[in-house]
């Protein structure tokens, strides 16, 4: 993509890039990040994309790319260069550079689901295996020569052994024979060769050779005749140990030079890894993910924040910067242009936060063309890009005797010459630095010509004329930074409409300019710009009140929506408790069916066998009594009576069988009801009082005999459930399931609740920890542990 380094650096790409390189674990990967441009568009961005997110699904077990202190540029230069360049040291940290690839590819080849992008990428390296094996031969940890790298230096190591001990059994024979002229019994080396301390006073007294006086100056170092020709063979002993020690380094350094093309191929991968690391953490960090990507002229920014200004990546920039910057609460950003509306002029107080709207907006889409996640909202829509130029803040270069409005003129320039549809276009202060007229009349003209050019445009300005040349314009449209109207204090919140003034008397009370300076400059308004700025202010109030308006109608909105939600699920509660009454009774209704025929032939024989007997009264409701003795009974809603004791000509219904009548005779265990001219007995507990004796009959709610149905109860609400099961949903349906649910728990005094998700892309891991993170009612979250689904699930602790 076409962006020249002062485009760049007006956005503050740089700065962010240092701060990215500090969560780097390599000076290689460091190095790459730095490097980091943004892209066109195409397959390279796709590339990086789809590398980014198989990358945040391997991070789940574990990082990618070790902490590596030793810096590794270096020594690839080195190794490639003319001997001596490389020490053992040295070559012990580029075997670190092959070791720390071997694992992440075992992990690339066996991830589930694949991952293509980076499978891609490990399959394109050279096996490194020979040259580790090599390299873990000939050294140690410590880059020192193993004594065993070859079987001369084993045998040289060996000899070395033998001789010492041979000349240290000689020197010993010797303290013992003249311990009286020796100032210590010790053997100490001295310059390579074993020697004796003979006192000062005792020189000359046995022959050999001194090699010097200690540090009191009262000892020689004394090496005697008999020692020096064991002392000369262990000497050249050593010298042909450390002849064959740097002929292996040597060696070693030959095949790391012809190996080169591999190293820095495995170099290569592991910066690129370091990278893609370096942006996952980064995003946890920032709460930050991939936008959308649009081939259309459209962007789209939801809640989105300046990383070097997101309070909560203070830490990340004082380590970075040097200084951790702006700490308190930052307002999120919406923004949106389309290709409708492709260009937006804000205007608005100084120190109102325009200059920061349009840094949030470019940067943005920097760091997504580069294929980094952006923090701001999921929904936020970036554009493809082929150029994009920015200017911000004083373009004035002494050294080139270019002042500051001339500047400002070669960077329109350039802006004119790439204008199309696929640029992007952000100007800050349009028009300012000459004369208000002709740089209101400049200003205009180049943004209709940027429009009739396709390209996307975000101004900042004061010029009121600028501003009403906006909203007048076909593609354009203009949006003011809030401001309290009764005190002139800045809100930072951006609101599409008519223009805002520029407040800037109002600043300059604020920071303490004498009142009477304040006064004059009021004056000098003039009745018309009094006029204006009371009309502005006007303007301001009623857009506070129907912004107010707005946010009350949305909260009203999402209220609505929850108690329908709430409703719903009542509902179906409902009627799963009505389905699951209807089955009960119909299985209850058919054993007692299956139970009476089998009855109904014993109740026949019994009648006959009475009725021979003489008797005659009382038969059939005693057999009535028998065979529905075990009918089912359905509790059915006291509501329905009027509740009270019993008492005789009260209106009353059967519970179970639901005929109604009137109460004629109650006695212990048994009433005697008359329905319809005919008498029925039953026990008292299966009556329900209707209406009392003394109320008139209207009042009794009439009733027909009916068949046995069972009233459905309202069921107690069911626990919260502990667990959320989100996998194979869309992130956001997915978001508005959450929502509701923490509200349920929330209600039902869970402390603690999972959030099933599953590994998949990790699109839906990322948007649920993402939604956490900002969630009022989660007081945290940590990825699942082993026995809780791991990091396909996410353990949330709700605030009590």
């Amino acid at each position: 993509m076409q962006v020249s380094a002062a485009s760049l650096a007006a956005l503050e790409y740089p700065a962010l890039l240092a701060a990215l390189a500090a969560l780097g674990a390599t000076d290689l990967g460091r190095g790459r990040i730095a490097e980091l441009l943004p892209l066109a568009g195409g397959e390279p961005l796709a590339e990086r994309r789809t590398a980014y997110e198989e990358a945040g699904r391997l991070l789940g077990d574990g990082a990618l790319v070790p902490s590596l202190e030793t810096p590794l540029a270096p020594l690839l230069q080195r190794a490639g260069g003319a001997p001596p360049g490389l020490s053992g040291r040295d070559v012990v940290a580029l075997a670190d550079l092959l070791e720390a690839t071997a694992p992440v590819m075992a992990r690339i080849a066996a991830a589930e689901p694949p991952c293509p992008a980076l499978a891609a990428r490990a399959a394109a390296l050279p096996d490194p295996e020979p040259l580790r094996r090599q390299i873990r031969r000939t050294l140690d940890r410590r880059g020192e020569v193993r004594e065993d790298a070859s079987p001369e230096l084993q045998r040289l190591r060996g000899t070395i052994r033998r001789q010492r001990d041979l000349l240290y059994q000689d020197l010993q024979g010797i303290v013992q024979e003249h311990r009286e002229l020796l100032s210590e019994e010790t053997v100490p080396m001295r310059e390579g060769r074993l020697v004796l301390m003979l006192q000062a006073g005792a020189r000359g007294r046995v022959p050999g050779l001194v090699h010097g006086r200690s540090a009191t100056g009262k000892s020689f170092y004394f090496e005697p005749l008999a020692a020096v020709d064991g002392n000369n063979r262990l000497q050249q002993a050593w010298e042909e140990e450390e002849a064959e020690r740097r002929r292996l380094l040597a060696e070693l350094a030959d095949e790391l030079r012809r190996q080169l093309p591999m190293l820095l191929a495995h170099a290569d991968f592991l910066a690129g890894l370091d990278l893609l690391q370096a942006a996952q953490r980064f995003a946890a960090q920032a709460r930050a993910t991939l936008p959308e990507l649009s081939a259309e002229p459209s962007l789209r920014l939801r809640a989105a924040r300046h990383p070097l200004l997101d309070p909560a990546l203070a830490p990340l920039r004082e380590a970075a910067l040097g200084q951790p910057g702006h700490r308190g609460a930052v307002v999120p950003l919406d923004l949106e242009l389309t290709p409708e509306r492709r260009a937006l002029v804000i205007t608005g107080p100084n120190a109102g936060g325009k200059t920061v709207a349009l840094k949030t907006a470019g940067l943005l889409t920097l760091m997504a063309l580069a294929g980094l996640p952006v923090p701001a909202a999921t929904g936020s829509v970036m554009p493809l890009l082929a150029s994009l130029v920015a200017t911000v803040g004083d373009e004035q270069d002494l050294l080139a005797d270019r002042s500051t409005f001339s500047g400002r003129l070669l960077r329109l320039k350039e802006a004119w010459q790439l204008a199309g549809p696929r640029s992007f276009v952000l100007l800050d202060e349009l028009g300012s630095g000459t004369d208000p007229e002709e740089g209101a009349a400049l200003a205009g003209a180049l943004l209709e010509g940027l429009l009739a050019r396709g390209a996307l445009v975000l101004l900042t300005t004061h010029l009121g004329r600028l501003a009403g040349e906006a909203m007048e314009l076909p593609g354009a449209a203009c949006a003011a930074m809030e401001f309290d109207p009764a005190t002139g204090e800045p809100r930072y919140h951006l609101l599409p409409g008519p223009p805002g003034s520029s407040e800037a008397i109002a600043l300059a009370r604020r920071l303490g300019l004498a009142s009477e300076l304040l006064a004059s400059a009021e004056a000098r308004l003039g009745p018309e710009g009094r006029e204006y700025r009371r009309l502005l202010a006007e303007v301001e109030r009623l857009r506070g009140e129907l912004a107010l308006r707005l946010e009350e109608a949305a909260a009203e909105r999402r209220r609505a929506g929850s108690e329908r939600e709430r409703l719903e699920r009542e509902r179906a509660e409902l009627e799963a408790e009505r389905r699951s009454v209807a089955q009960r009774s119909r299985r209850d209704l058919e054993a007692f069916r299956v139970q009476v025929r089998g009855q109904l032939g014993r109740e026949v024989e019994r009648l006959a066998e009475q009725l021979q007997a003489g008797k005659r009264r009382g038969l059939a409701e005693s057999a009535t009594s028998r065979l529905f003795a075990e009918a089912p009974t359905p509790e059915l809603p006291v509501e329905e009576g009027i509740g009270g004791p019993l008492e005789v000509g009260a209106a009353v219904r059967h519970r179970a069988l639901g005929w109604q009548g009137t109460l004629e005779k109650l006695g212990a265990g048994r009433a005697e009801v008359r329905v319809g001219g005919k008498r029925l007995r039953c026990r008292p507990e299966e009556l329900l009082l209707m209406s009392t004796s003394g109320s008139p009959a209207g009042a009794a709610p009439s009733a027909s005999p009916r068949t046995l149905r069972p009233a459905a109860q309202t069921p107690e609400k069911p626990a919260v459930p502990i667990e959320l099961m989100l996998i194979g949903e869309r992130a956001a349906g997915a978001l508005d399931r959450l929502d509701a649910y923490l509200d349920e728990a929330l209600r039902d005094g869970r402390d603690e609740v999972r959030v099933v998700h599953g590994h998949g892309s990790g699109r839906l891991r990322q948007a649920v920890r993402q939604h956490l993170a900002g969630h009022p009612a989660v007081a945290s979250w940590r990825p699942g542990e082993d026995g809780e689904g791991g990091n396909g699930a996410t353990v949330v602790r709700l605030r009590g």
